[in-house]
């Protein structure tokens, strides 16, 4: 029964009109219009007018004393229209003798106030003609005034049209630009005053970690964040909210109203997409506090929330049934009332499903939470192992084809109407039958697992699905005690029995083909889902959802979903290549740290698959995030998925760093029929790369220069190195600088972590620490590094040996051995060694054959939240890169007060100068060729033992570069000048001329080519079709070099066994 269906049974007699009509028929249509003028109410209820009725049989002489009766009045107008269409109603149950009678009550003159009325009415008809037409022809020649004005005038007003649009990114750039101003004279900026403010709010925060999880940070938590407005407006037409694209069925029994809230909350408020509706289904619930609960939900969401109450407990998979049955969306979503979602939760699986024509079904990982805690990595891909035990929850969207057509129900199953009293007014219920669908869930099937029947069910019809890789939903866990009660087939007893009875009906899932009783045909009739890699290579899709033909047979090709601005806050969309660990990511996470202090709104998405292990990190800013991979979708629908992004979110500003992929896009977005013309592309780099695609990605920036509104940088090193790349055919003024910089009150020196850090791997106050903290790539040069340390220590301890014979000559032997002491101290010094990479295994080996142990401590990659104690820890920050932007691990490094040594390449001498830092030329001079590998060695060895062997000047320059971190490199500068270089793009872009608008048009309507956009399309085709090709190598590149690496631990082995058997002999 659906409690908030509103719709009267009440209708209107039939009103077909006849060829013939007579002049007394136009008076009674005319009296008719006239009563129902004045009486709204022609709706009238069907008891009135049987009891009318009833009163007309009983005396039909007496009806014409009974005028007051205002149902009288309404039986005449009954009559009249009966009379009119020579037709008796059953429903009024009129008879040809009554409406005869009928007529002697009209008398003479009435029919004259009628033909008063009438006339009265064709004179006000031609009026309203006369002044219809005038206003028709002063609209002809507005239109024509109007196309004979000049394009500057119109050019200008649909400039002043687009402002409006505009105004919540107008308004906030201008607040932004003046408070900017006159804030900076001032040592903190917007956001910097702001955080002291909000410190302890910040520390609450969180976000759930897969490698530390927080099982008290759920989507609904206090303390999770949400910096998204996921609210809709559902009095807008430009949706169909009468049409959902997705059906959430909950079945419902006296579940805890607090956790049922949590659910709602979760579905209906933080969901990020809003076109849904949920049907719940009240399966015999009995607590008073339970149904008050739906209830209330029904008030707060009449539109998106309805209930169905079963007269009596049916079992959870009737309900089910019975949800799909009354349900309106293309997709079924299953969810239980006691579980959360996470909130792109159903959006991502609506696209998986729109986008997968080889799958019926999907869902993601889960948390598993309550009594038990755990993380659950399993899906659809281990499709063997559900033969043994079920590997998934109920929780899971399916196409709502596969569950086909409704079945006809006998109209005898209809039950008298239900009140549920008060105010909650009335609705009907059915007593549904067990066969509702024409594939549905086992009905007779109480005691749970019904989910594991209808997988299997799934499966023998030939239906699969695939897992989405990410944590999608929280499943609230019951003690055991609770479960087995209320679900008996948990029982271990029940268990083998109900596997058994699975096993007979599913006979040929279970069935070991070939019939020779082996175990290699095994399970060959279970589905096997795979994607056709062809067919998606030609789908590449214009509308919101494309790709490869959905489930729903195209019904949701264009999907809306508007999520609402809040009256000052814009919003940016990030195409990252990933969220893994490494300096231009810290940038990111820095960049939106700095957005959400600063009150705008941030969707991420990544182009990369990667393990994304700060995701986590991300999460501290925005929950709106989504993450490339091939499970969710793949590279053919990602260019529809970006539009739909831009559309929904009303996204202002795209920003694209170190993407390759986001680069193909641009021509596709910036031709694109459904792209926003106030959205502005902006675009980031951080370093050239020589040795990479001709300058890796600042090539691609400046090769796609014309789809891109502003192109900032890392410095001017590479502003310099771009204009002369494109051969100044970009304005440098298109080109403008934005340094990473530096949150310094996250990088505070630590006394305490210094000294806990040090007394971990046996390090003495005295002792000089040199930090090498990078990915181990061939850019980062960790073994060329490795290489600088064995002849750093090997140096020292030639120096130390040399000032030891020069002290034996001069000193008596006890003043020696206290000199000796002394030397020895100030000579001593570590490494600490952070990172990871596919060099990780080489690093290790040549540590070890070297004999290094006792200096370089490898420490493989360390938490993000640890890096400042390691840093405070050490006095010499050390990168001998081959090429960089300017190095982040420097910024946090010099604000700390670490004295920086690196190469001199990228921007790096923007930041390190010569009064705080040492950088090394690593090219010969003129040639531009990189040095001799052991001249490289030695520049790097003589300036590390420098410093070694003068702890003074350590200290005196690690205090100038925490001056210069604070005078010029401060993170909160970095935001203020990102967002002003923002808003004044957008302030130039709004104050073109009409002339530059009308080629800004022109050059659009070139890059669509007249056809639709046909050129860009088949760019972006085989720009998918070579990141295809490129991950199929990086794939079979990481499982060589992953056989390599088992390879030499092999040979190691082997040697080690081979020395073991010597000695032994």
């Amino acid at each position: 029964m659906s409690l908030n269906n509103n719709n009267s049974n009440n209708y209107e007699s039939d009103n077909d009109e006849d060829e013939d009509e007579d002049e007394e028929n136009l008076l009674f249509k005319d009296f008719q219009s006239i009563e129902r003028r004045g009486n709204k109410k022609i709706n009238y209820n069907n008891n009135n007018n049987n009891n009318s009725n009833n009163n007309n049989n009983n005396n039909n002489n007496n009806n014409n004393n009974n005028n007051n009766n205002n149902n009288n009045n309404n039986n005449k107008n009954n009559d009249i229209k009966n009379i009119k269409n020579n037709k008796i109603t059953n429903k009024n149950n009129y008879n040809n003798k009554n409406f005869i009678s009928k007529l002697s009550i009209i008398n003479n003159n009435k029919f004259k106030k009628i033909k008063n009325i009438i006339l009265q009415k064709k004179n006000f008809k031609n009026l309203i003609i006369i002044i219809l037409s005038l206003f028709f022809i002063l609209f002809l020649f507005y239109i024509i005034i109007t196309f004979s004005i000049n394009n500057k005038i119109y050019n200008y007003t649909n400039n002043k049209i687009i402002n409006n649009k505009n105004d919540i990114i107008n308004q906030y750039c201008i607040n932004f630009l003046n408070n900017n101003n006159n804030n900076n004279n001032n040592n903190k900026g917007e956001g910097e005053e702001k955080k002291e403010e909000e410190e302890d709010d910040d520390d609450e925060k969180c976000s759930f970690d897969l490698n530390s999880p927080d099982y008290s940070c759920t989507p609904i938590s206090k303390n999770r964040v949400i910096n998204f407005n996921y609210s809709s407006n559902y009095e807008e037409r430009v949706v169909n909210w009468n049409k959902p694209i997705v059906s959430v069925i909950v079945p419902f029994l006296n579940t805890d109203p607090q956790q049922f809230n949590e659910c709602m909350e979760s579905i209906l408020i933080r969901q990020s997409f809003k076109l849904i509706e949920v049907i719940l289904i009240d399966d015999g619930s009995t607590n008073d506090k339970s149904i008050k609960s739906y209830r209330e939900w029904l008030k707060r969401e009449p539109i998106r929330f309805r209930v169905i109450v079963n007269p009596f407990n049916l079992g959870l998979p009737h309900s089910r049934n019975i949800g799909v049955y009354n349900s309106r969306g293309d997709y079924i979503f299953f969810f239980d009332s006691d579980d959360i979602l996470e909130p792109t939760a159903l959006e991502k699986m609506v696209w998986k499903l729109n986008t997968s024509s080889h799958i019926q079904f999907t869902k993601g990982y889960l948390v598993g939470f309550g009594h038990t805690q755990y993380i659950w990595l399993k899906g659809f891909e281990q499709a063997d192992k559900f033969l043994i035990e079920n590997q998934v929850t109920i929780s899971i969207m399916y196409k709502r084809s596969m569950f086909g057509n409704k079945l006809q129900i006998n109209q005898s199953f209809q039950v008298d109407d239900y009140s549920y009293g008060g105010s909650d007014g009335d609705g009907e219920y059915f007593h549904y039958p067990k066969e509702l669908l024409e594939f549905q869930y086992d009905s007779n099937i109480r005691d749970g697992m019904e989910d594991w029947d209808f997988h299997l069910k799934c499966a023998s019809a030939g239906y699969w699905g695939e897992t989405i890789p990410e944590i999608l939903e929280w499943y609230r866990r019951k003690d055991k005690k609770t479960m087995e009660k209320n679900w008996k087939n948990t029982l271990t007893s029940k268990r083998e029995k109900f596997l058994n009875d699975l096993k007979l009906k599913y006979s040929k899932l279970y069935n070991i083909g070939g019939g020779g009783g082996g175990n290699d045909n095994q399970y060959k009739s279970f589905p096997n889902p795979i994607r056709n890699e062809n067919e998606d290579s030609f789908k590449i899709n214009f509308n919101f959802i494309g790709g490869s033909s959905g489930g729903s047979g195209g019904s949701c090709n264009e999907i809306k979903n508007p999520l609402i601005k809040k009256s000052s806050t814009p919003r940016i969309l990030l195409i990252l290549p990933w969220l893994n660990t490494g300096g231009a990511d810290k940038f990111n996470l820095n960049l939106c740290k700095q957005l959400v202090e600063k009150g705008w709104e941030i969707t991420i998405v990544t182009t990369i698959e990667s393990d994304n292990k700060w995701l986590s990190r991300f999460q501290l800013y925005t929950p709106d995030i989504f993450l490339f991979n091939e499970k969710f979708l793949p590279y053919s629908s990602y260019p529809s998925f970006i539009n739909y992004l831009i559309d929904s979110r009303n996204i202002d500003v795209l920003f694209i760093s170190n993407s390759e992929f986001g680069y193909y896009l641009l021509p596709f977005i910036k031709s694109n029929k459904y792209n926003k013309d106030n959205l502005i592309i902006v675009d980031y780099n951080h370093m050239e790369e020589e040795y990479w695609r001709n300058g890796g990605h600042p090539r691609q920036s400046i090769g796609m220069s014309q789809f891109i509104d502003l192109h900032l940088v890392s410095s001017n090193h590479l502003k310099n190195w771009m204009l002369a790349k494109s051969n100044q055919i970009i304005d440098e003024n298109k080109i403008l600088v934005t340094y990473i910089n530096v949150d310094m009150d996250e990088f505070k020196k630590s006394e305490s972590s210094r000294h806990e850090i040090r007394k971990s791997y046996d390090i003495t106050d005295k002792e000089i620490v040199i930090l090498y903290a990078a990915r181990l790539t061939n850019q980062k040069k960790p073994l060329e590094a490795c290489e600088i340390i064995k002849e750093l220590k090997e140096s020292l301890l030639n120096d130390f040996e040399n000032q030891n014979q020069n002290q034996n000559q001069n000193q008596n032997q006890n003043q020696n051995q206290n000199q000796n002491q002394n030397q020895n101290q100030n000579q001593l010094f570590k490494v600490l060694f952070v990172g990871d990479g596919y060099l990780k295994s080489k690093v290790e080996l040549y540590v070890k054959q070297n004999g290094l142990s006792d200096v370089i401590k490898l420490l493989g990659d360390v938490p993000t939240q640890d890096m400042k104690s390691i840093i405070s820890a050490c006095d010499i920050v050390f990168l001998p890169s081959q090429f960089e932007g300017v190095s982040m691990i420097f910024y946090e490094s010099m604000s700390i007060g670490l004295v920086p040594v690196g190469s001199n390449v990228g921007g790096q001498s923007e930041l390190v100068t010569s009064d705080c830092g040492f950088l090394v030329d690593i090219t010969d001079i003129g040639g531009g060729n990189d040095i001799d590998p052991l001249e490289f060695t030695n520049k790097f060895v003589q300036v590390l033992k420098q410093l070694i062997k003068n702890p003074k000047k350590i200290a005196s320059m690690a205090s100038k570069c925490k001056k210069r971190i604070k005078s010029k490199f401060q993170l909160h500068k970095m935001g203020g000048d990102m967002i002003s270089n923002f808003c004044n793009t957008i302030k130039k872009k709004n104050n073109q001329q009409p002339q530059q608008q009308q080629k800004q048009l022109q050059q659009q309507q070139t890059l669509q080519l007249n056809d639709g956009g046909l050129f860009n399309q088949e760019f972006l085709i085989q720009a998918i079709e070579y990141l295809k090709l490129t991950n199929q190598f990086e794939k079979k590149k990481n499982d060589f070099n992953q056989l390599y690496s088992l390879q030499s631990e092999l040979a190691n082995l082997k040697r080690e066994i081979k020395k073991l058997e010597l000695k032994q002999k």
